[in-house]
């Protein structure tokens, strides 16, 4: 425990020193032990300490840790948001039922306010595959946001599955050209289009 304790101390020293490199190698380092201590830095009221603190846990969380990291989606800082929406999609290969019980809230950031966040969110959710399709297309059917809507058909595209494609269907005559062209593409990509036009 005390060498966990050094190796946080060390960690955050970094962190406030503002040396992104050595600060990066030092969440590498951290283990499942450092859990507990990064989620309270989740408080913190530095942007910088709460933006480490979920990098440090996209490196060592498990799914205990997943609902404090999806309250970061609504941090004050558009860098946390982004943070966490990325933390989510890195811990979905070892968490993913936690992680998916999150996804709608990750999708309602393709409405963020901030742009970075906006295309954060869609490429976090892409890195979810299926998980994320039942979200996205909760977007695209129940929302009027287009940047939203567009993004979220573009995430579609990128997870190129057989129940993303079900979505791309539906979208081939979408009012919004952005969406009926990454529905278009998507599809192409995956070998169907041709299908498509001769069932049209």
């Amino acid at each position: 425990m005390n060498d966990n304790n050094t190796h946080m101390t060390t960690f955050l020293a970094a962190v406030d020193a503002d040396v992104d490199e050595r600060t990066e190698q030092l969440a590498f380092q951290l283990t499942a032990d450092d859990e507990a201590a990064l989620l309270a830095l989740l408080a913190s009221p530095s942007p910088d300490r709460r933006w480490w603190a979920l990098r440090g846990l996209a490196l060592c969380a498990a799914a205990r840790a997943i609902p404090a990291v999806a309250d970061r989606l609504a941090d004050a800082d558009s860098s946390v948001r982004a943070a966490a929406l990325l933390t989510l999609a890195h811990l979905h290969p070892r968490c993913s039922a936690a992680v998916a019980s999150q996804l709608d809230r990750a999708a309602e950031c393709l409405k963020d306010d901030d742009g970075m966040v906006r295309q954060v969110a869609a490429e976090a959710l892409a890195m979810c595959g299926d998980n994320a399709v039942q979200p996205l297309a909760t977007i695209l059917f129940q929302q009027t946001h287009e940047g939203a809507r567009t993004r979220a058909a573009g995430a579609l595209r990128k997870i190129a599955t057989m129940k993303a494609a079900g979505v791309l269907y539906a979208l081939l005559n979408d009012p919004n050209h952005l969406v009926r062209a990454y529905a278009y593409e998507g599809l192409d990509d995956m070998g169907l289009l041709e299908t498509v036009l001769v069932t049209l």
